[in-house]
């Protein structure tokens, strides 16, 4: 019987963990309701935290997430509401020129430790009991067509984590592949691979349409399967400790539309 209960009890303690690491796993999306525009028209959007795409389960904390337009070589800090019923941070752009817009997404690290007592969010060296402890920071750039594309798809903006498209993708076609590259730093990098799905592929979380791996130079290819809104994400994982967390975890998303 005692055996049984700490079997029980294990179990009940795997689950929990693996509950508090799906939360971390949570997409970080900005998805605007179209992603081709009119100068001077207003489009909102949404940050979007997700599992099952796109659809947000948890609104992000507004002061730790930060939003941007990128446009013509300008960049404009966007303003953010919460919105507690659809659990999303919300906003909207007006476009002043045609060409490739970027909204730019930005969640601050956070770090999460877990403790004989739980999860707790914060550094591993306040805390005691500690089992292992990490950080998450999130990149997102979605790309909206604004009149005529002006080739500013590939713009490097500086993210930490940052994809970057080597063709266009508001001229790509069904059955037509889209390469882009990682960069870590501004230098490129090999993550291990590259995820891909497009809104309403799936009900069913952490499903998506589309795995590759990346070759030479961090150089990865994804092949198009269906028109709609389609989303590429990676995954860089420094597990050098420091003395507040055991390992840091980036993801980052392009976001772009292909009809």
């Amino acid at each position: 019987m005692k055996c049984c209960k700490r079997i029980s009890l294990v179990l009940a303690c795997l689950l929990v963990a693996l509950s508090c690491t799906a939360a971390f796993a949570h997409e970080f999306i900005i998805k605007p309701v179209q992603l081709t525009a009119q100068k001077d028209h207003i489009v909102p959007f949404s940050v979007v935290s997700a599992h099952v795409f796109m659809i947000s389960e948890e609104m992000e904390p507004i002061d730790q997430v930060e939003a941007a337009l990128v446009l013509k070589g300008e960049t404009t800090p966007l303003k953010l509401s919460e919105n507690k019923m659809l659990m999303t941070l919300d906003g909207q752009i007006k476009p002043k020129s045609e060409g490739t817009a970027i909204i730019t997404g930005h969640r601050h690290g956070i770090i999460w430790t877990q403790t004989t007592r739980g999860w707790k969010q914060q550094s591993k060296k306040e805390l005691k009991g500690v089992i292992s402890s990490g950080k998450y920071e999130k990149f997102c750039k979605t790309l909206v067509t604004v009149g005529e594309p002006d080739g500013a798809y590939n713009k490097i903006i500086g993210q930490r984590l940052e994809i970057v498209p080597m063709s266009d993708p508001a001229k790509a076609k069904v059955g037509d592949e889209i390469e882009f590259q990682t960069l870590l730093d501004g230098k490129p990098v090999s993550v291990e691979n590259m995820v891909a799905t497009y809104d309403g592929f799936s009900m069913n979380p952490n499903t998506f349409a589309y795995f590759t791996e990346p070759y030479g130079n961090g150089i990865t290819k994804l092949k198009i399967t269906a028109p709609g809104t389609w989303m590429v994400r990676v995954q860089h994982a420094d597990k050098n400790p420091t003395p507040d967390y055991d390992n840091f975890v980036m993801r980052s998303v392009l976001v772009f539309e292909v009809k």
